[in-house]
C-alpha cells in the first residue's frame, strides 16, 4: 500500500511552547500577536491583558501545514474557542468572538489538532456591542430520558396538546424509541404513557404535527424507514384524541409505502385544511412517484393525489416555507437542490433557476432553514452541508489523532476494503469509543479484535471496551482475509494495524484506540471539512453571500436552527457540528449583528463538551415563555439536550401566540406575523425553525426587539387572508389572537325587566370574534343591584329604583353601559324545559348529570320530577345524576312540580362493561389436530373492542389473521396474512378465515431454531391492540 503519513507526532506534554512576550494593549480596541508556530504536540501559552471591553473579536491568519486542523483557545482549564475549523491547507483567515470573565493579564494556551500550524498573526480587538447568550443544560431536571442513541434529523416541537406551551417529540432511529414529551408548564416535561416505536429496532424516521381534523389539538405522522429500499413501508398515521395517539392510518386513507424519510402538512390548495406530504428516499430500482401527496378530502380522510414533477424529485430532505411572500407555501427539496413555487390549486413550479448555477450543482447539502438575514420582510436561506454520516461511498475514513490525550480516533464508512494504520505505544491500549451498526447480513454478527500473529480473536460488542498491550499481541498474521480489526506489536513499541471488510457490511463504524503515542495512517484521511452556504433573496433571485457575511470557512456541519438568541431584534443561526470521531464538540452560534454579518461563538454553554456522539439537529424555540429562546438538541450516537437561554442584558422581546383564525378556523401554519417598532419592522413565519427530515409548528412566535421597549402594532394573517391586529402594545409580553383587543362591547339588556329579589346573569357581546373575554362589571348604585365580577346582578333594591351597569374591557379602552329599573312584581311561570347531557352512551357504571334549560331563564319555580323509564338500568336522582347500572336503553323525563304537562325527555343508551380482546375459537382443535403442510386452514375467531369502542384499520386493515415463520425469536422470515375488513367499525362479532400453507414445511423439517406462530390481532378506536396467539405453531407432515 503507499504510505501517506497523516500524522506523526511525538506525544511530550513537555513540547508546550511557551512564547517569551506577553500580549499588552496597544491602544484600547486592539491587540496584535505575530508568528506562533503550533503542533499537535506542542501547545502554545502566552500571557495576554485583558482591558477594555471583556467580549473580544479574534482574528487569526493561519498558514495550515496540512490538510485540515482545528484549534482551541484555552484559559487555564477554561475553554473560550473550542475547535475552530481551519479547512485546507496554506493561508486563511478565521475568527471568533470570546467573553473574558474578569479584567486584567491571565495565562492563555493555543492547542491545534490533526496538523501543525503557524499562526502569521493574531489580532484581539474589543466587541463591546456583540450581547453573547449563555445557556445551561437543564436536561435532566426538566425529565429527559438519557440515553445514547442514533437520532434522526432532528424533533419536532409544537403545542401539541393546545395548551398554551411547547411539547415535543424525540426522534431516535431504532433501538432507542422516539418519545413524546409533555410540557408540564413548570419547567419539567412528562414522557407520553406510550412509546413511539412498536418493536424493538424499529425503523423510525422524521415526524411532523399538524391539526389535520380542525379538532383544536396536533395530529401525527410518523415516518418508517423502507427496508433498505427493499420492503417499502407505510407511514404510521395518529390522531390526537385528547392527548391519546390512535393509529389511524388505513382509516384516513394513507395506504402507500415508500422509503419514508419525513412528512409535511402544508395547505396546498388553499382550502383550509392541511394536506399532506409524504417524503421518500430514492428507491433502489428508481421506482416512481418518489414523494406520496395526499389531498385532505374534509371528511376526516386523505385521498391521494398526483403531483407532477416535484413527486419525482430525487431528494429525501425538505424544507417548507414561503420565498415569494404570497402567503402560499413552497417547498424546498434538497439533496439535490430544487425550489418548487407553490401555485395554491395543489400544483408547483420549479423556479431552482432562482438559484445561482454553482450552488445548485453543490453536494452534502445537509439542512435547511428560512432566515431574514436582513430583516428586509422576505426570507433568504441558510445551507449546512456536511459528509454523510452513514453513506458517502468513495469517501476515505475520517481519523483524529490527539497526542497531548494519545487518543487515535478513526470512522470508516465500512464498505468493502482495508484500512491500515500504524503507530507506537509503549504502554497498555484501551479500545472504547465503539459502535458499529451492521447491515446486508451482517447485523448482529461479530466484528472480532485479532490480536498478535496467533489472532486471538476478542469479540467487543458495540459500547464494548477491550484493554490489552503488547504482551497480548505479539507478532503480525500471515492472513488478514477474514473480516475484523487486526492489531499487532511488531516490535520496538511499534504497532501495525488493519480493518479488513469483505463486503459493505457497515451502515456506521468508529473507535478510539487510547495510549497511541505517534500514528500513522496508509491512506489520506478525508477532509471533513465542507463549507456552508448563505443565500440573500433579493426579489425571488438568490445571492450567494457566505463570505460577505463571515460565514465560517469550514465545518461538517449535519443540522441548523435560527432564532434571535440574544433578543437585540436580527436572526441568529446554530449550526450542529458533526466534530470529532473521539468526542463532542461545541455547535457554532453565528450571531448576526445587523451590520450585515455574522459572528461565530463557540462558548455558549448549548453543547456536551467532551460528551458522547456528533452533532446532529435541533430547535429553537421558548420551552419556558421567558421571552429568550431555548435549544433543543440532538447528538447523533449521544444524547438529548435541553438549553435553557439565560437571560442576559437589556433587550426586549415579544411572543405572539397564533390560534385558530377568527372566521374560519384555520389552524395556524403558513401564517404571517409582523411586528412594528418605532424603529424596526420584523415578519416572521409560523412553521419550523429549520427542518431536515421532521416539521415543527412554532405557533407562538418569538421576536427579539432589541432595546425598543413600545410596539406600535402586530398584525398576524392567517394563509386563508383573515388577520387579527394589535396596536400600541408595551414589550416583554405575550400577545394571544384568542385574547384579541376588544373594539365594540354591548351589554344584551333585550327582555331585561328585573323583579326585587331576581339574580340574573347580564352578558356582554365583544368584538371582533377573538377578544379577550374579561369585562369588568360595575353598578352605580349597589343599593338597588350589586353586580359580580362575573356579570351576576343581585336585584336588593325597590320597584321603581334604578341604576345603572357599567361593562369595561381590562384595559379600559372600551365599554358600555345600561339602565336598569326595577320591575313590579310579575310572574315568571316555567314555559318549556330542553334535557341535554354531555354525552347519552354511557358504560354500566357512569355517573353522568343531566342538564335542562328552562324558558323563560330564572323561572319562579324551577323544581323538576325526574323519572327514569327503566330503574333496574340507569337510576336518576332529584337532582338529575344518573347512574348507569346494566346493557340496555333507557328514557329519561323531567317534569315541571308547577305542571307536569311541561316536561322533556333523554334517550340514553348504557353498554355493558366488557374487556376488550380477541380469541382464536378453535385453539384447541388447531392445537390437537395439527395441520397437515401444504393444506389449507381455518382460524375462527371471536372479539369484542370494548365499550365505546369499535374496530379501526389503523394500519393492519382490520382483524388480522397471520401465519409467521421466524428465523428466530422474534425475527420473521415471511408472513402469511389473511385481512377481514368486514369487522371495521363494529363493536363485536366473529370472523373466520382461511390460510394455506402451501410451500411451507412441516416444522420437524425446519432449521434449527426456526418456528411458526399463528396469531390474531385488531386495533381498537382507543388505540389499543388486542391478539390472541398460538406462539408454536405445529405443521405435520
Amino acid at each position: 500500500m503507499t504510505n501517506k503519513p497523516f500524522i506523526h507526532y511525538l506525544c511530550a506534554s513537555a513540547f508546550i511552547v511557551l512564547l517569551p512576550f506577553a500580549l499588552t494593549a496597544c491602544d484600547s480596541t486592539s491587540d496584535n500577536l505575530t508568528d506562533i508556530s503550533l503542533a499537535p504536540s506542542a501547545p502554545a501559552i502566552f500571557n495576554y491583558d485583558v482591558n477594555g471591553s471583556k467580549t473580544k473579536k479574534l482574528t487569526f491568519e493561519i498558514d495550515n501545514l496540512g490538510a485540515s486542523a482545528n484549534l482551541t483557545l484555552l484559559q487555564g482549564e477554561q475553554v473560550l474557542i473550542d475547535n475552530l475549523n481551519i479547512p485546507r491547507s496554506g493561508t486563511q483567515k478565521i475568527n471568533a468572538i470570546v467573553h473574558f470573565q474578569t479584567l486584567g493579564e491571565t495565562r492563555l494556551q493555543l492547542r491545534t489538532i490533526n496538523s501543525p500550524i503557524m499562526i502569521k498573526s493574531l489580532e484581539i480587538e474589543d466587541a463591546p456591542n456583540i450581547a453573547l447568550p449563555q445557556f445551561k443544560d437543564i436536561s435532566v431536571v426538566a425529565g429527559l430520558d438519557k440515553v445514547n442513541s442514533l437520532k434522526y434529523g432532528g424533533p419536532s416541537v409544537a403545542d401539541i396538546d393546545q395548551d398554551g406551551d411547547y411539547d415535543f417529540i424525540l426522534n431516535n432511529h431504532n433501538a432507542e424509541t422516539s418519545k413524546v414529551y409533555w410540557n408540564n408548564g413548570d419547567g419539567t416535561v412528562t414522557k407520553h404513557k406510550d412509546d413511539l416505536s412498536r418493536w424493538f429496532m424499529q425503523d423510525l424516521h422524521g415526524t411532523a404535527l399538524g391539526d389535520y381534523d380542525n379538532d383544536g389539538d396536533l395530529d401525527m405522522l410518523l415516518s418508517r424507514g423502507g427496508g433498505n429500499g427493499t420492503n417499502p413501508s407505510v407511514s404510521y398515521f395518529y390522531r390526537n384524541n385528547d392527548s391519546n395517539f390512535v393509529r389511524y392510518t388505513g382509516d384516513v386513507g394513507i395506504d402507500r409505502g415508500g422509503r419514508g424519510r419525513g412528512a409535511r402538512y402544508i395547505d396546498m390548495d388553499l382550502d383550509g385544511d392541511l394536506d399532506l406530504l409524504l417524503v421518500n428516499e430514492t428507491g433502489l430500482a428508481n421506482q416512481t412517484p418518489q414523494h406520496l401527496f395526499y389531498e385532505n378530502n374534509g371528511q376526516g380522510g386523505f385521498t391521494y393525489k398526483s403531483v407532477a414533477g416535484i413527486q419525482d424529485v430525487r431528494s429525501s430532505r425538505t424544507l417548507v416555507t414561503d420565498l415569494n411572500k404570497d402567503n402560499i407555501d413552497d417547498i424546498v427539496m434538497y439533496g439535490p437542490l430544487s425550489i418548487w413555487q407553490g401555485n395554491g390549486d395543489f400544483t408547483y413550479t420549479n423556479i431552482s433557476d432562482s438559484i445561482p448555477d454553482a450552488i445548485r450543482e453543490l453536494s452534502s447539502v445537509m439542512a435547511i432553514t428560512d432566515i431574514d438575514i436582513d430583516n428586509d420582510g422576505d426570507l433568504d436561506l441558510y445551507l449546512a452541508r456536511g459528509k454523510e454520516f452513514e453513506h458517502g461511498k468513495g469517501e476515505a475514513p475520517s481519523v483524529d489523532f490527539d497526542p497531548i490525550a494519545r487518543n487515535f480516533s478513526l470512522k470508516t464508512r465500512g464498505y468493502k476494503g482495508v484500512d491500515e494504520f500504524s503507530f507506537i505505544a509503549s504502554g497498555p491500549l484501551k479500545w472504547h469509543n465503539y459502535q458499529f451498526l451492521g447491515q446486508n447480513g451482517f447485523r448482529g454478527k461479530a466484528y472480532p479484535l485479532f490480536l498478535g500473529k496467533d489472532k486471538t480473536a476478542n469479540d467487543v460488542t458495540a459500547g464494548g471496551t477491550l484493554e490489552f498491550d503488547k504482551t497480548m499481541a505479539q507478532g503480525w498474521p500471515d492472513d488478514i482475509s477474514a473480516n475484523g480489526v487486526y492489531l499487532g506489536h511488531i516490535g520496538n513499541n511499534k504497532w501495525r494495524a488493519a480493518l479488513v471488510r469483505n463486503g459493505d457490511i457497515f451502515w456506521s463504524y468508529f473507535f478510539t484506540l487510547s495510549g497511541v503515542e505517534e500514528a500513522e495512517t496508509h491512506f489520506e484521511p478525508e477532509n471533513r471539512n465542507i463549507r456552508d452556504v448563505l443565500l440573500e433573496n433579493k426579489g425571488g433571485q438568490f445571492v450567494d453571500v457566505t463570505t460577505q457575511w463571515n460565514i465560517p470557512l469550514g465545518a461538517n456541519a449535519l443540522g441548523v436552527t435560527t432564532g434571535d438568541f440574544n433578543n437585540d431584534g436580527h436572526q441568529d443561526l446554530f449550526v450542529y457540528r458533526w466534530g470529532l470521531v473521539e468526542k463532542r464538540i461545541s455547535d457554532l452560534m453565528l450571531l448576526n449583528t445587523g451590520n450585515g454579518a455574522f459572528e461565530t461563538v463557540s462558548m455558549h454553554g448549548a453543547s456536551d463538551l467532551g460528551g458522547p456522539g456528533f452533532g446532529d439537529m435541533g430547535q429553537a424555540f421558548d420551552f419556558d415563555l421567558d421571552g429568550n429562546l431555548d435549544i433543543l438538541s440532538g447528538s447523533e450516537y449521544g444524547q438529548w439536550y435541553l438549553y435553557n437561554n439565560q437571560p442576559i442584558g437589556d433587550n426586549h422581546y415579544a411572543l405572539v401566540k397564533v390560534g385558530y383564525s377568527p372566521q374560519d378556523n384555520v389552524d395556524a401554519i403558513g401564517a404571517q406575523v409582523t411586528i412594528e417598532t418605532p424603529s424596526a419592522r420584523y415578519v416572521k413565519r409560523v412553521g419550523s425553525a429549520g427542518e431536515v427530515f421532521s416539521q415543527s409548528l412554532l405557533n407562538i412566535v418569538h421576536f427579539g426587539l432589541g432595546s425598543e421597549q413600545k410596539i406600535k402594532r402586530i398584525h398576524v394573517r392567517w394563509r386563508n387572508g383573515e388577520t387579527a391586529t394589535f396596536v400600541d402594545k408595551q414589550a416583554d409580553n405575550m400577545f394571544d389572537t384568542d385574547k384579541l383587543d376588544v373594539t365594540a362591547l354591548t351589554i344584551n339588556t333585550q327582555d331585561l325587566a328585573p323583579r326585587p329579589g331576581d339574580a340574573i346573569q347580564l352578558t356582554a357581546a365583544l368584538a371582533p370574534l377573538n377578544a379577550q373575554q374579561d369585562v369588568h362589571w360595575q353598578s352605580s348604585h349597589p343599593s338597588v343591584a350589586t353586580i359580580s365580577e362575573t356579570g351576576l346582578l343581585q336585584v336588593v333594591g325597590k320597584t321603581g329604583e334604578s341604576t345603572t351597569i357599567t361593562a369595561t374591557t381590562n384595559t379600559g379602552k372600551v365599554s358600555d353601559t345600561a339602565q336598569l329599573t326595577i320591575a313590579k312584581w310579575y310572574e315568571k311561570p316555567l314555559e318549556s324545559i330542553r334535557l341535554s347531557a354531555q354525552k347519552t352512551n354511557l358504560i354500566a357504571g357512569d355517573e353522568l348529570t343531566l342538564r335542562a334549560k328552562f324558558t323563560p331563564e330564572n323561572p319562579d319555580n324551577d323544581q323538576l320530577k325526574w323519572i327514569s323509564s327503566a330503574p333496574q338500568i340507569a337510576t336518576v336522582d332529584t337532582q338529575g345524576n344518573l347512574h348507569a347500572l346494566t346493557a340496555g336503553r333507557v328514557t329519561v323525563t323531567a317534569k315541571a312540580d308547577a305542571d307536569p304537562s311541561i316536561q322533556s325527555t333523554l334517550d340514553v343508551t348504557v353498554q355493558a362493561d366488557v374487556k376488550p380482546f380477541i380469541k382464536i375459537d378453535n385453539f384447541a382443535q388447531l392445537i390437537n389436530q395439527p395441520v397437515h403442510a401444504g393444506d389449507t386452514f381455518e382460524v375462527h375467531v371471536s372479539y369484542h373492542a370494548g365499550p365505546g369502542h369499535t374496530v379501526i384499520a389503523a394500519d393492519e386493515g382490520g382483524l388480522r389473521v397471520w401465519l409467521r415463520h421466524f428465523k428466530y425469536r422474534w425475527f420473521p422470515i415471511e408472513d402469511r396474512i389473511e385481512t377481514d375488513k368486514s369487522v371495521l367499525y363494529t363493536v363485536s362479532g366473529n370472523a373466520t378465515a382461511s390460510l394455506s400453507t402451501q410451500g411451507l414445511v412441516s416444522s420437524d423439517e425446519l432449521p434449527e431454531g426456526q418456528f411458526y406462530s399463528l396469531k390474531v390481532s385488531f386495533t381498537n378506536s382507543d388505540g389499543k391492540t388486542f391478539e390472541d396467539a398460538i406462539e408454536e405453531f405445529i405443521l405435520i407432515e
